[in-house]
């Protein structure tokens, strides 16, 4: 029983630091012509629950699959706006990959063979829509190809927001 104490006390504390870490959000978005086997090119975002002018808002990890016929560029870019449904939008990229950078960097079943880069917001009042209360914004994958028109050529995620001053807390 004596060994036991100790052995609980240490898994309480290692539960304990890991819960405070806050591993954060993962969110993987894909583009891609789903009837056409391995043919994505794939961005994978890490990031926490509030955000703060000129720190590390994501870590970011991209890849392709084998068959993905590649563009010149991708951006990642946040909108006001759903590109599926809205008629105009505007984005604001705060990540570029280049196709040189992009070729040599795959993703298969999930697995990035690539290593993650840390993006940073200098502005998130430059690049998310103001309000009070509760906001939404896009985060959009698309390329220099893209037409909107098509959805196998760009994908969206929603994020809901608050503004707390000049950070940004991540609601879901």
């Amino acid at each position: 029983m004596k060994k036991l104490i100790p052995l609980i006390a240490g898994a309480m504390l290692a539960l304990l630091i890991f819960a405070g870490c806050g591993g954060g959000t993962e969110l993987t978005i894909s583009i891609g012509n789903g009837s056409v086997p391995d043919d994505g090119v794939s961005v994978k975002l890490v990031y926490g629950d509030t955000w703060k002018n000129g720190e590390k808002v994501f870590d970011l990890n991209y890849g392709h699959e084998s068959e993905a016929v590649l563009a010149d560029e991708y951006y990642v870019s946040f909108s006001d706006e759903d590109p599926l449904f809205a008629d105009t939008i505007t984005l604001h990229t705060f990540y570029t990959i280049k196709k040189a950078d992009l070729e040599g960097r795959t993703v298969s079943g999930g697995n990035f063979s690539g290593k993650a880069v840390e993006v940073m917001v200098g502005d998130l009042a430059s690049v998310l829509p103001a309000g009070e209360g509760t906001c939404t914004a896009e985060i959009v994958l698309h390329s220099s190809d893209t037409d909107f028109s098509n959805i196998t050529t760009f994908a969206s995620h929603t994020i809901t927001f608050e503004w707390d001053g000049e950070d940004v807390k991540i609601i879901n």
